[in-house]
């Protein structure tokens, strides 16, 4: 009879990273290829190196999960301060086309004023409507005398005095018809 002697392979209880395994266990399935591993397994040595890993995981996911909430709340808040923007450019553009509108108006008024006035002042005679218009505001008396006929303006300016004359007449050719 053959004696066979078997390596003795001691059971020793090994403390690994705050898991408790048996060294005998960890030996038969390296040489057996033993259980297969699941990937969590493979993943942490330890049940403490799991725990680590994981509140990592944990507390990276969940910035990045806040930064994300807060970019879709600013996003949502641009969106809505966009549509007020919008609201109040729309606004401003009908209040600008209804300055415009009324500015328009108050200038076809002040043309028909101003040829009404021509047309007073052209059947008075030259001297009463020089000395009127003498007296009047000189942007209204250049109004007026843009309106009347060439020659009813001319015997106006005739009859006034030299400097009132002159600064009318001066007045008159640079301003904008």
């Amino acid at each position: 009879m053959t004696l066979k002697i078997l390596p003795v392979v001691p059971i020793v209880l090994v403390l690994l990273g705050g898991s408790l395994t048996f060294a005998a266990d960890k030996a038969a399935d390296k040489t057996a290829g033993g259980p297969a591993k699941t990937s969590q397994e493979t993943q942490y040595g330890s049940v403490e190196e799991r725990r680590i890993m994981e509140s990592l995981q944990g507390a990276s996911s969940s910035p990045f999960a806040r930064e994300s909430e807060e970019l879709e709340n600013k996003k949502k808040e641009l969106k809505r301060l966009e549509s007020e923007v919008d609201k109040k450019i729309d606004q401003l553009n009908q209040l600008r086309l209804g300055i415009e509108k009324q500015q328009a108006e108050k200038k076809a008024a002040e043309t028909n004023r101003a040829q009404e006035l021509a047309k007073v002042y052209e059947k008075m005679s030259a001297e009463k409507a020089a000395s009127i218009l003498g007296t009047i505001d000189q942007e209204l008396a250049i109004a007026i005398l843009a309106k009347m006929k060439t020659k009813s303006a001319a015997k106006i300016l005739n009859s006034m005095e030299r400097e009132k004359a002159a600064k009318l007449t001066t007045e008159f050719s640079i301003q904008d018809r």
